[in-house]
């Protein structure tokens, strides 16, 4: 039984977990600039370290409907590393609440297709975990965007915006 560390958080009211693997730093939303002609669930950009990052409305990108929650709006920024065909990316997606940090075993997970198969949000979710609190939905920060999305970025971003800061 394979485990792996989930970070826990809150956005519109429904718990999710994305890999640890995947999450650089979490940061308050504040300071976002707006990025016309962005995709529309790019809400703006943000200066993390010397890089400037697009920030996405976790809610419009999973195409949630949000539900009833004490939780404050968009107050933190998760900064997330994904792999892609073209190197390593960076981007930052608005949360609610970051709630914990935990392990999960790979078997715990249940396929999506085995909760809701005509789920339009499949792409963006691994799977559930069944809690105390209820489903905490597992999601895949690499299909997060398409090639499509990161060639609309790449057309409105500053010049070095995939480019990750050298060190030497």
């Amino acid at each position: 039984m394979t485990q792996e560390s989930y970070m826990i958080f809150r956005v519109g009211g429904r718990s999710c977990a994305v890999s640890v693997n995947y999450v650089l730093e979490v940061s308050e939303s504040d300071n976002l600039s707006p990025l016309p002609g962005a995709p529309a669930f790019v809400v703006g950009i943000k200066k993390f370290r010397d890089e400037v990052l697009p920030i996405i409305d976790t809610v419009k990108r999973l195409s949630i409907p949000k539900v009833e929650s004490e939780d404050q709006p968009n107050k933190y920024v998760v900064i997330f590393e994904i792999p892609t065909d073209s190197g390593t990316k960076r981007f930052g997606a608005l949360v609610d609440k970051v709630l914990a940090v935990t392990e999960f075993a790979n078997n715990n997970i249940k396929v999506i297709d085995e909760v809701d198969n005509n789920s339009k949000n499949a792409p963006y979710i691994k799977g559930v975990v069944n809690s105390d609190d209820g489903f905490i939905y597992v999601l895949i920060p690499d299909n997060f965007f398409t090639q499509k999305d990161f060639q609309r970025l790449d057309n409105v971003m500053p010049e070095d915006f995939w480019v990750p800061p050298s060190f030497d």
